[in-house]
């Protein structure tokens, strides 16, 4: 399918990792493909992860990157930019050149929404706080960008985070601080499919699955408009 660039809004989602489209807010994103353009920018390509398919002599990174172009296609996304930067390197050092080689692209297609995760970085890896916080900057320096949204897990979901993953998890969200929930059991089925794409993350990838039930089939945001 061609859409006309013209006529539909474009949305950016920008993360760290391949895997953190389809772990996080794939079914948000699935629903979003249908209505505007969505282009995923991803810092990494996850090098420095585990590897858990059977030929461990395979290139890690650029397994990852066909696997989040797969699942991109699937949850319907235009464009994928991989930005090649190290895995597990995102630190302050890095933030202004990471801001520099997003903001050509945010440039170039004026996106209306931003996506990302909450500042906590959903599960604390240090990589998404970095990102969320790239963000947050970009949202400022960028007056065409109206609204931020900022993956988050609920306090109803709190099941759903794995203890000690990283050196600090992070609580969840009250729910009368999130600012917006959405309902994606229409596109369950691509959620699904686009998690499945990751099979070099099976590790991760169980544990996502093994907690679908208890997040359910709603994905929460923090989100910052900007004021006319």
């Amino acid at each position: 399918i061609t859409y006309n660039m013209n006529v539909m809004k474009n949305v950016v989602c920008i993360f760290a990792h391949p895997d953190d489209e389809s772990f996080g807010c794939a079914g948000t994103i699935a629903l979003l493909a249908q209505t505007h353009n969505v282009t995923i920018i991803c810092a990494t390509n996850g090098d420095a992860g585990e590897n858990h398919l059977q030929n461990n002599l395979s290139d890690l990174g650029k397994t990852r990157q066909k696997e989040l172009l797969s699942s991109s296609k699937i949850l319907g996304v235009q464009k994928v930019h991989f930005l090649n930067f190290k895995d597990g390197a995102l630190s302050n050092n890095l933030y202004h050149k990471v801001a520099d080689a997003i903001k050509p692209i945010l440039n170039d297609l004026k996106p209306e929404i931003l996506l990302t995760m909450e500042p906590h970085g959903v599960s604390g890896h240090l990589d998404h706080i970095a990102m969320s916080m790239i963000t947050s900057y970009l949202f400022r320096e960028h007056s065409f960008v109206k609204k931020v949204m900022y993956f988050c897990l609920g306090e109803d979901q709190k099941e759903a985070l794995r203890k000690n993953y990283f050196v600090y998890t992070p609580t969840p969200y009250k729910l009368r601080d999130i600012d917006e929930t959405i309902d994606v059991t229409s596109v369950w089925e691509l959620r699904m499919k686009a998690i499945h794409q990751h099979k070099s993350q099976l590790k991760d990838m169980k544990f996502i699955l093994s907690m679908l039930d208890i997040r359910g089939k709603k994905e929460h945001f923090l989100v910052t408009k900007r004021s006319e």
